[in-house]
Parts: C-alpha cells; structure tokens; sequence
C-alpha cells in the first residue's frame, strides 16, 4: 500500500510557485526594455558628441610634427572630448620622456579610453541574448497554468485553455521585442568603438613615428 509523501517536492514548489502567474514576467520585459532605452541614450550621447573628423585631424598633426611645432599639435587635441584626442593628448606630453614611455602612455590611454567607451555595453548584450529566454519562462508558466485549469475543468475544451495559453505565448513575443533591438543596438555600438579604436590606433603611429625621429635625431 503506498504511503503519502509528505517530504519537501522541487516539483510542487514550482507548481505553486507557478500560481503567481507570468504577469510579473512581463512587468520584468517591461523593465530591462527601459532600462535598454536608458543605456542607448546615454551611450549614443556620448559617442555622437565626441565624434571627430579623424582623418583631418591626422592631417593636421603631421603637419605639426614635422614642423616641429608642439603647441599646435596640442591645440590640434586639446578639446579633449573624444579618445582619439585624449590618448593622442597623453602622448604628446610624454613625448619629451622618450619613446619607450610614449608606447607604454599610448596603450594605457587606449585601454582606460575603451572602457569609458564600453561601459554598459555588457548589459546591453546580456539583456538581448537572455530576454528571450526570460519571456520563454514565462511561457512556460502560463501553459502550466492552463493545463491546471483543464484539470480543474475537465470537461473545458480551447475555450479554457486557450486564452491562457495566447496569454503565455506573449511573455515570449515580448521576450522577442526586447531582444531584437537589444542585439541591434549592441552590435551598434560595438562597429562604433571598433572604429573609434582604430581611428586612435592610427593617430597614435604618427605621434609615436614623431617619437622615433625625435630620439632619432638627438
């Protein structure tokens, strides 16, 4: 004869757990798509207000360097707004120490100047690979209550579950909804500091070109 358990069940925790329904799911979609809209105006703020014209500003600092002329190569960056401008602004003040600490400059300020460019861009990601995985679970728990009003009304047919369960496949279209843009967005962002990087990366051979003909020439 079997005897009644009585012990914890993960299982029947869950199902009660269940009963909460997934409204609360959507509240959550709801919130990390705010939360996305948030970052992207924050971030593209920063990026569209220290965007330069690179290769001008290439341009104008070999003709600086080569002149030798210091200050208006300082001039050229002295804005200090976008990180082409202030790594190559770090370099041109070590640049009298030598070229050994101009290298070393040089990858320090790419490297604190990309996490400024980074920052929150992890949590874009995050949100648009997990959010459709999140409104899935919320799926989930709407099907598992409609199953449970089918088995508290047995002889109920699409008219008892099937509200239930068009109401569960929302929490996954909102999943979808956050997502897509997300990904979007990130992948956005993302071309934008890859090109910023590069745009640095470029600038900075010619200041540390300048660094070698300096120690060259001494």
């Amino acid at each position: 004869m079997p005897t009644e358990h009585t012990g914890f069940s993960i299982i029947q925790a869950f199902m009660n757990f269940s009963d909460l329904g997934a409204e609360w799911v959507m509240w959550l979609m709801v919130g990390l798509g705010f939360l996305m809209i948030v970052i992207t105006v924050e971030r593209l703020r920063l990026y569209l207000t220290t965007r330069i014209d690179a290769p001008a500003l290439a341009r104008g600092l070999v003709e600086a360097l080569d002149a030798g002329d210091m200050d208006k190569a300082r001039k050229l960056v002295s804005a200090g707004k976008a990180m082409e401008e202030r790594v190559v602004a770090d370099a041109l003040e070590a640049m009298p120490r030598g070229v050994f600490v101009v290298e070393q400059l040089l990858a320090s300020s790419v490297a604190r100047e990309r996490l400024r460019y980074d920052r929150f861009l992890s949590l874009l990601g995050t949100v648009g690979n997990n959010a459709p995985f999140v409104g899935l679970f919320g799926t989930v728990i709407g099907i598992i209550l409609a199953f449970k009003q089918l088995g508290a009304n047995p002889k109920g047919g699409l008219e008892v579950v099937g509200p239930a369960i068009a109401e569960a496949l929302v929490a996954t279209a909102v999943g979808l909804l956050v997502a897509i843009p997300c990904v979007a967005i990130f992948n956005f962002f993302k071309n934008m500091l890859k090109e910023r990087v590069n745009n640095t990366e470029f600038l900075s051979r010619i200041v540390l070109a300048s660094a070698h003909r300096r120690d060259g020439s001494k």
